[in-house]
Parts: C-alpha cells; structure tokens; sequence
C-alpha cells in the first residue's frame, strides 16, 4: 500500500516540484501522451501486486523456493527476450507500418527463434543446477512462450487496443499470479522443496498466460484507417507541426539480436552465477530484492518511455521529472525495506537481505535515469550508437558476474558492491 501510495504521489507531485510548483495537476494531465493514464495505472496496479507478491514470497516461502523460482524465472527471461530480439520496440517504433500484421509477423519469427535456441536454454539448466535439468528447462520454455506473447501484446494494445486494454494487459497478469500463490499455499500447505510442488512457477505461468490472451488483437481484421494511417506515416511528407517527432529503428537484425543476447546474458549470468558462487540462499535473498526494485525502471520504460514512442502527439513532460520520480519510489522502497529488516516484519531467515538493498538501490536510481530517456535513441536517430554502448556495457558486467568471482575471493556482499559500482558508473 505505501508502494503504491509512493508511486501516485511521485509521478503526481514530483514532476510540479522539479518545474518549480507551476504546473497545475490538469496541465500535467494534459502534456502525457493518450495512453499514459490507462498504462500508467496498469502498470501501477501490477506494481502493488509485484510489492504483495513480494510479501508472499518472504513471509510464505522459503528462501530455496524463492531461489528456484527466480532462477528459473530468469532463463526464461533471457530465452523470450533473445527470442523477441527487441521486437515489441521496433512494432512501437516503427509507427508507418501497419500494426496487427507487424504484430504477426513479429510473433511468428520469435516463436521460431524460441525453439532453435531451446538448446542454449538447455545449458542454462543444467549449468544452473537446481535439481532436474529437464523439469527446469520445461518450466523455462512454458514461461518463455508466455511471457513473449504478452510482452507483444502490451507494445500491440498501445498502438490499437482501448484505454482498457492499455490498462488491463499489464495489471491482469501479476495481479492472477499473486492471486494464484496465495491460494497455492492455502491448498499446499506441505510442499517440498525447489521443483516438487512448483507453486511459484504455476502461478507465474498462469498469470502470463492471461496476458497472452490480448494477442487475438493481432488476429482481428485490420481497420481501413487504420492501413491509410500507417501508409500516411511510411510518407516521406514532413511531419504536421503538432505531430510527434518521427520515430525509427535503423538496427539491422543482426544488432538486434547482438544488443538482445548480451542484455539477456547479464541478467542470466547475474541470476545463474549467484547460486553457483554462494548458494541458493543468497539468491534468493539477492534476486527478491532485484525483482521487486527492477520493476520501478520497467514502469518508467512500459509507462513512459514506450508510450511517447507510440504516442502520436508531441509529449510536454520532460523526461528528467520522470527519472527523478521513478527515483524516488526507489528509494522509498528500498527504505520500506530496510525498515522492515530493522523492525523484524520479516522472518528472521531474510535478515541477509540487508547486504543488497542499498547496492540494489543505488543501481536501479541510474537505471531510471536511462528508462526515462529512452525513446530519445529512436527519434534522434542514435538507436544504433546506443545499442553498440549498451553491448559494450553489458561485456564487463558478465565479466564482473562469472570471471571476478573465480580471479578474486569475494564475498557475497562485496561481489554486489562491485556491481552496483560498476552499474552506477556505467549508466550515468
């Protein structure tokens, strides 16, 4: 609740604070993009429910439970992501073609590129090593499908779903995975360990499931304005004064695919090397903390970021009092955290989680930062400097991930100080 409460009052208030009290709350309505509100709200509503998932998580289960899941979690991550190659941003980006078979069609070449990289999935698992390979390969592809046909969805509903859909395809799925732990444990009170009664990753891919659903816009029969639209978009005419910037992706497929793999190889070395190098405690003490101060980044790039990319009017709102917003809540929960650590609201197994939260908070303040600008690479014609910085990045943060750990003797805490660091400097 005080998440939430956080997140309302800094997208509120803060932006009015940062332009000097000026700008009354109808004028900070008035310069968001159509979509903002209905995604805004959406992608506030599964904030809270990421925020009681969280609850559920430290307070119901245990942290090898949590550390299974997260895992697992993470190499489907990496394998949809890698699949999509930035798909759902180019469909936003790329606004002159028409969207229901640009939708398609990005649909049917990352389903393909799923399974020709199931063997690298398959590696994932086993190198990962919690428990049956297979079984942990078999949840990863169910969570992969699912969770690539929603992230198409999301970037579809903006460009001709309603105000409903907007919303809904982002709160529905974590608010029915919340919903279906809870009930998980109400039922299976008794569970085992890891992968014997996988409570966590059913609710998961449930949830992921229901978002899918909204990919039968892609299907529906394109709208004749809807073509004349596109085809007036694809023109080389110059744009109407009250039109929003143009808007275009120039990565080859190739950079696509280079900028998707070394993101989703940061996050799965962070995830896989955690477990490997200090067990699966400290990650799942590491992971729960990331999962839950990631999503702050994630809102601003699905609330904002994407919105102005698909937005056809010019956006009044500067992206610095977006960061700063964003930055915030960040902090703010982090701080909720720590106090809960302090005041034993936590079972007293969680006490590790201490060593992470401001590391954690620290890097996902800059990361932000780099949310809130962007859609600033593919209207300023950059998107292919800033995919090559962002591979370059991501080089040393593997490194720092798999190769520091085996050169140096490192605990724990001090291998997410480095990071972080590193993270800090290499956003800003």
């Amino acid at each position: 609740v005080l998440a939430l409460v956080a997140a309302v009052a800094s997208f509120a208030g803060v932006g009015c604070l940062v332009r000097g009290w000026q700008m009354k709350p109808w004028k900070l309505l008035q310069s968001l993009p159509r979509a903002t509100a209905p995604a805004a709200l959406g992608s506030l509503v599964s904030l809270a429910a990421q925020g009681f998932l969280a609850l559920v998580l430290f307070r119901l289960f245990s942290p090898e439970e949590v550390g299974v899941f997260s895992d697992t979690s993470q190499l489907a991550f990496f394998w949809a992501s890698l699949a999509l190659a930035q798909s759902p941003l180019s469909l936003l980006a790329e606004r002159h073609q028409e969207p229901r078979a640009a939708a398609r069609r990005a649909w049917r070449q990352s389903a393909w590129r799923l399974l020709w990289l199931a063997p690298v999935a398959a590696l994932g698992a086993f190198w990962s090593g919690l428990g049956d390979a297979a079984q942990v390969w078999a949840w990863a592809a169910a969570l992969g499908l699912t969770q690539l046909s929603w992230l198409l969805a999301q970037s579809l509903t903006l460009r001709v779903g309603s105000r409903w859909s907007m919303g809904l395809v982002r709160m529905v799925p974590p608010v029915l995975a919340a919903a279906a732990a809870v009930l998980g444990v109400v039922l299976f009170p008794e569970r085992g360990e890891g992968l014997e009664l996988p409570v966590l990753l059913v609710s998961a891919c449930l949830g992921y499931l229901a978002g899918a659903l909204w990919m039968r816009l892609a299907f529906q029969p394109a709208s004749p304005v809807g073509v004349a639209l596109a085809a007036v978009a694809g023109s080389d005419l110059q744009p109407a004064q009250n039109a929003a910037p143009t808007s275009s992706d120039p990565r080859s497929a190739r950079l696509k695919m280079l900028h998707t793999l070394s993101d989703g190889l940061a996050a799965t070395a962070l995830a896989l090397s955690w477990p490997a190098h200090y067990g699966a405690q400290e990650a799942g003490w590491m992971l729960a903390l990331l999962r839950i101060l990631s999503f702050i980044p994630a809102l601003v790039h699905t609330a904002w970021a994407q919105v102005v990319l698909s937005s056809d009017t010019p956006v009044r709102l500067r992206p610095l009092q977006v960061a700063w917003a964003a930055s915030a809540l960040v902090l703010g929960v982090g701080a909720l955290a720590q106090l809960a650590l302090t005041w034993g609201w936590l079972d007293a197994r969680w006490q590790g989680l201490s060593a992470y939260v401001w590391p954690l908070v620290l890097w996902q303040t800059a990361a932000c930062f780099v949310a809130a600008h962007a859609h600033l690479p593919f209207q300023k014609g950059l998107a292919v400097q800033h995919a090559w910085l962002c591979v370059a990045m991501n080089a040393g943060f593997i490194a720092l991930c798999v190769v520091l750990p085996w050169s140096i003797p490192l605990s724990a805490s001090t291998h997410m100080a480095w990071l972080s660091a590193y993270m800090l400097l290499s956003l800003a």
